[in-house]
């Protein structure tokens, strides 16, 4: 195993525990390596495939039933971004979308920090759900975005750690198909793949051992944190393509 590899699979294993344990964080700790190791083209489908995996492991089934509405709300927001990100992805060029990201994760760190009077209403919920689909499309970061959507809505952080995980699921599964429907060769489908699958299931099944025990202080300063990590990642690589 090369040294690129064991880095690439010790970052998809971490991703994947926190994607479990806080609500964000596989695309931003795994896609980074994944994007410059395989090329954007191969790691986005890579990566949506592999979060569909997360999600499933990640989610808790009861919730369906409670939180239905926000949850119902969430997915067609985020099926409209999707379809709209495939249609508007092959006018758009790499750096762009890498820096139209960036910039949607970092405003939407700097809503968390300003104290809002009122929760945020279903239509601004279902906007920030679109915009979430948009980023799973373009570059499959759309954790920060919905789970700062959740919190604008006033929901705790533990909450949102566990609502983030059925939304993920269709947004990732759906994004994943489309993606494979359009490019079906973008995808690698070798040895390196069924390591990564592997790799991704112990991740998640470990980040549900941990859940349990996360202070809500600890995950909501582990989302920003995190988010503002991707931030800099998407801007920085935009800014130095040519």
């Amino acid at each position: 195993m090369t040294v690129d590899l064991s880095i690439l699979m010790l970052a998809i294993c971490l991703g994947a525990m926190l994607q479990v344990g806080i609500g964000i964080g596989f695309s931003i700790v795994a896609g980074p390596p994944m994007m410059i190791l395989m090329g954007t083209a191969t790691a986005v489908p890579a990566l949506l495939l592999l979060n569909t995996i997360v999600s499933v492991i990640a989610t808790d089934w009861r919730i369906l039933r409670v939180e239905r509405k926000t949850i119902t709300t969430a997915i067609i927001g985020c099926l409209i971004g999707v379809v709209l990100g495939l249609a508007v992805y092959p006018f758009l060029s790499e750096k762009f979308v890498l820096a139209l990201t960036g910039a949607l994760l970092l405003i939407g760190v700097v809503t968390t920090l300003i104290p809002l009077r009122a929760a945020i209403g279903t239509s601004g919920f279902a906007t920030v759900s679109g915009l979430s689909g948009l980023a799973t499309v373009w570059a499959a970061t759309p954790g920060p975005l919905m789970v700062f959507g959740l919190i604008a809505k006033g929901r705790s952080a533990r909450d949102v750690s566990k609502l983030v995980q059925p939304i993920a699921l269709v947004a990732y599964g759906t994004a994943f198909l489309l993606h494979g429907l359009s490019d079906w060769q973008s995808i690698p489908l070798g040895p390196e793949l069924w390591a990564f699958v592997g790799v991704t299931i112990f991740g998640s099944l470990s980040g549900r051992v941990v859940r349990p025990y996360l202070p809500q202080s600890l995950i909501k300063t582990a989302i920003r944190v995190i988010s503002l990590v991707a931030c800099y990642v998407l801007l920085q690589r935009a800014y130095v393509m040519a």
